[in-house]
């Protein structure tokens, strides 16, 4: 079940960043503290941030947050984290699905984002609802192997979908 994200699922929600696994980490962007939820959790006020639910814990949050300053009036930058359990299985897709169209509602214009070039399944992903690679950064993220990765900074015009 998919659900607008609620200040109730703080926990919860440390819980599930607390629990992933090496390999669902390995193109994040660690720590996971109580700083980085609650960082998260203002996406209550904006409703653009939605949590997948499973047996009654959360599986997956996704999120848009949303400039405030007037020069990036409707443009916003997008996360999503999934459980290691939940990798696969189509649950990025639909949470993709539902959070671009509560942006569309919202009057969003732009969603923007950065991802590891080598993180070939988010980039296949953010293809599929028409983000397009707007740049690269060289060697801008260190990754688990020890090893400098490219970046690549990838946007979605939603206003004219």
């Amino acid at each position: 079940m998919l659900r607008l994200l609620v200040p109730d699922d703080k926990e919860q929600l440390l819980s599930m960043v607390t629990n992933l696994s090496a390999d669902a980490l390995v193109w994040s962007n660690p720590p996971y503290d109580e700083e980085k939820i609650n960082r998260w959790m203002s996406g209550t006020k904006s409703g653009l941030s939605i949590v997948a639910i499973f047996e009654n814990r959360i599986v997956g949050i996704s999120a848009i947050h949303q400039f405030t300053r007037p020069r990036e009036r409707g443009v916003g930058d997008m996360m999503i984290y999934i459980h290691q359990d939940f990798h696969g299985v189509g649950l990025g897709t639909v949470m993709t699905e539902n959070l671009l169209f509560l942006a569309k509602n919202k009057g969003l214009h732009r969603v923007g984002l950065e991802v590891v070039e080598d993180n070939e399944a988010a980039v296949r992903l953010y293809k599929r609802f028409g983000f397009e690679i707007e740049g690269k950064k060289r060697d801008a993220y260190y990754g688990a192997d020890g090893k400098y990765h490219n970046t690549l900074v990838m946007g979605v015009l939603i206003s004219k979908n």
